[in-house]
């Protein structure tokens, strides 16, 4: 392609984060720089965080942490757990072996001990299993798990394992970072002590911001427990802070400029607008996968994010660089973990935020005809077809 007519070579980002931003969130960010201890300042970030409640749906506080997703899973399930107890953590995917590898960091100075639950990449914790795992350690004053794990495509029940948790003495801990601004989320109603997500998923924002939302039972334990070796991730720095409509350091102001747009634009939408498209996005690209004989990655798909196997004999990033030199189509592969080696074998879709029908339908297409190029046989056009029959239902 000559060089000069890049310009008209749209790009479509559609990994599981970061996702592409709308328009008037890059302009409201490229705005000129403000102080941010200034009543300006002050009054969009009031603003934007009364937009964040209603989107976790909690009366609870929700803080606003200068860092990605991991740095406020980090700061919640260090400032939350009990010194001298147990903790668990629940893994199905590389995110959830993360919030293992942290607890065992962090055990010797939180004197923690971390017990582990493994269930298989692909497959979703149970409300049984975690009931068991409590009842096995009553003492237990964390449980820690992924509501959407971005690895495997893989969605629990949240709802139910919280009103298990809810009955114990532990505190349910959540990372929904592929979850918030795509699937229900009802914080309050479902009794989940402490959702975190993250800018760049849903939240149609680049990287950068952290959020950490806190139910009753979570602030209570932060009354509780003293802070230990920890800093900036010291979660009643940032409650305090919060306060006083503050951050208790300096505040990336364009980076919340700009997610005080993105929530308006949800807001517009309406949340359960939302929900239904992408979960018709999600329903709708299964469809085009099977109609394409590809396999789901996920016995328990999540509706943010979509993940198949390869056929055998496609490799990984020549097929994915196929995608973005000649469609302009950005797609995520896999990862390796203790779990699963998925880094080579599977290629995952986002369906969230900034994302619509057309582009959907152009992924899908692109990787239809690049399959095709490869020598797999498929039925022309039978995954738009498949994808359309869903979307005109």
């Amino acid at each position: 392609m000559p060089a000069d007519a890049k310009i008209f070579f749209k790009q479509r980002v559609m990994t599981p984060g970061p996702t592409d931003v709308p328009p008037a969130v890059l302009l409201e960010m490229a705005q000129p720089i403000i102080h941010h201890r200034t009543k300006q300042f002050q009054a969009i970030f009031v603003q934007m965080t009364g937009r964040l409640a209603n989107l976790f749906r909690t009366k609870g506080t929700v803080l606003t942490l200068a860092g990605s997703g991991t740095t406020a899973f980090e700061s919640a399930m260090i400032s939350l757990a009990k010194p001298g107890s147990k903790v668990i953590t629940i893994a199905g995917g590389k995110f959830g072996e993360r919030w293992q590898d942290i607890y065992d960091q962090y055990a010797p100075s939180l004197q923690v001990e971390n017990i582990k639950i493994n269930v298989p990449w692909g497959q979703a914790v149970t409300a049984q299993q975690v009931a068991d795992a409590l009842a096995a350690n009553p003492t237990a004053s964390v449980v820690a798990l992924v509501h959407s794990e971005t690895s495997t495509a893989t969605a629990c029940d949240l709802k139910a394992i919280a009103q298990v948790v809810s009955k114990s003495n532990a505190v349910l801990i959540a990372d929904s970072i592929t979850g918030v601004g795509a699937l229900p989320m009802s914080m309050d109603e479902w009794g989940v002590d402490c959702v975190v997500t993250g800018s760049q998923k849903a939240l149609m924002l680049p990287p950068g911001l952290g959020f950490v939302a806190l139910g009753a039972r979570a602030q209570e334990r932060l009354k509780e427990v003293k802070a230990g070796a920890y800093y900036n991730l010291d979660l009643r720095r940032w409650v305090k802070a919060m306060a006083d409509n503050d951050l208790p350091f300096t505040a990336p102001v364009s980076l919340i400029r700009g997610q005080n747009v993105a929530l308006e634009l949800i807001e517009k939408e309406g949340l359960e607008t939302i929900w239904g498209r992408v979960a018709k996005l999600a329903t709708a690209s299964r469809a085009a996968f099977a109609a394409m004989g590809l396999k789901l990655i996920s016995a328990s798909p999540s509706d943010s994010v979509t993940g198949v196997f390869y056929p055998a004999g496609v490799e990984d990033s020549k097929f994915r660089g196929a995608l973005r030199d000649k469609y302009g189509l950005h797609v995520a592969g896999g990862q390796d973990g203790r779990g699963a080696k998925w880094k080579t074998s599977i290629l995952r879709i986002s369906h969230m935020g900034y994302v619509d029908a057309g582009d959907t339908l152009a992924v899908l297409a692109a990787i239809e005809a690049e399959l095709r190029t490869l020598g797999q046989k498929i039925d022309p056009g039978c995954a738009l077809a498949a994808a359309a029959k869903v979307l005109a239902g």
